[in-house]
């Protein structure tokens, strides 16, 4: 019965919804839909995200419109054909929908960025999961001699198995690789790639498994993590893929940040890492001056905006791994805090977007927080 009110239940939505449809998704994914609710992806639009809204508002216009609906709001089919923003139901409630991630066949490499190729077949969705390969269709399946049945697949969509960009993470590679400004200068640094061998992918860092069956119909343990893990949520996992290593000498130390992740860390324009150091020796407290990593951009040795941009006259981010050194000798007794963290926009670049008012923008989220004992 509760599987016959969930198909009726869906099929309702799908028959009533003409916009935000990634509702529907709701009636069999409740707590993946929530999460994708909270996320960065939802919340992407300029009519969800200030920061995004501040850059554009400053970014000069011409007769393309508004040129950021490829990766930002790419559901909104006329946003993204015209040039033409709205204040509508799907850029508020899904401009990165559902069905959108989940119908991304392959990734076309471009020089300026890369493109997302979306299939064109209906309520058939691609997804991974390891030890499953092919196209699952609704059936039910039965147990003990017929009188219990359990559908193995959903009642609205197919599902294909078979697509190992969703395997590899090269799914996010569409907008997530390098994003080039009319000068050919990069103002992400996410293409920042590390090692060709490196384990990590874009969905085991910041779609991790987490407590919570992924569907009602057929209930599971663990799901993956949609409010996308990172800066806005979870921060304090992703410290999971940093590594501090100490070395001492006669007048300091220094500090080398491992960054197990396959990009840069920090890149985006206005981003800010921090790493905090600070020694307890005895009843005193000794806080040393904190190292940022950062990018800043610029054009003929002036700091610019992004879309101006020609050259960094500063690079400090952490790509394989960057040496950090404090000028004050570690002593036998000493114990050693180091905080690293991030902000999502240094005060700053809040000032050049007019968002210092709003505190939350540039508060420092922690990301790994370790002691050592000398």
């Amino acid at each position: 019965m509760r599987y016959i009110f969930l198909f009726f239940t869906t099929l309702l939505f799908v028959n009533t919804l003409t916009a935000n449809e990634s509702k529907v998704c709701k009636a069999c994914h409740p707590i993946i839909y929530d999460e994708y609710y909270d996320s960065s992806h939802r919340n992407a639009s300029i009519y969800n995200n200030p920061i995004h809204n501040a850059m554009w508002e400053k970014h000069p216009k011409d007769e393309d419109g508004y040129t950021c609906a490829k990766c930002h709001s790419p559901s909104d089919l006329e946003a993204l054909e015209t040039g033409v923003l709205s204040k509508n139901e799907t850029q508020v409630h899904e401009p990165i929908s559902c069905t959108y991630c989940h119908s991304i066949k392959d990734i076309k490499e471009g020089d300026s960025s890369n493109v997302n190729i979306v299939s064109d077949k209906k309520r058939e969705y691609y997804t991974a999961e390891d030890g499953k390969k092919g196209k699952a269709e609704y059936e039910m399946e039965s147990s003990w001699f017929g009188f219990v049945k359990e559908p193995k697949s959903s009642p609205f969509h197919k599902i294909d198995y078979d697509n190992e960009n969703y395997y590899s993470g090269n799914v996010c590679m569409g907008c997530h690789s390098h994003a080039n400004n009319e000068h050919g200068f990069d103002i992400t640094m996410l293409d920042a790639l590390i090692s060709e061998d490196d384990k990590n992918s874009c969905v085991t860092c910041h779609m991790p498994q987490v407590l919570g069956s992924k569907v009602t119909i057929n209930e599971t343990k663990t799901h993956a993590y949609h409010g996308i893990a990172g800066i806005y949520h979870k921060s304090g996992s992703m410290g999971e893929y940093i590594d501090f290593e100490i070395s001492k000498n006669s007048d300091g130390f220094s500090v080398n940040v491992i960054n197990k992740s396959n990009h840069a860390l920090f890149g985006q324009a206005f981003r800010q890492g921090i790493l905090k150091a600070e020694i307890k020796r005895g009843n005193k407290t000794i806080t040393l001056e904190p190292f940022i990593f950062e990018r800043i951009l610029a054009k003929d040795g002036v700091e610019v905006m992004p879309w101006e941009a020609n050259e960094a006259i500063k690079d400090t981010l952490i790509y394989a791994k960057r040496e950090v050194s404090f000028k004050e000798a570690l002593q036998s007794g000493d114990r050693l805090n180091l905080t690293l963290g991030v902000q999502r926009i240094s005060k700053e670049g809040a000032k050049k977007l007019g968002l210092e008012l709003d505190k939350e923008f540039t508060k420092f989220r922690v990301l790994k927080n370790e002691v050592f004992n000398f």
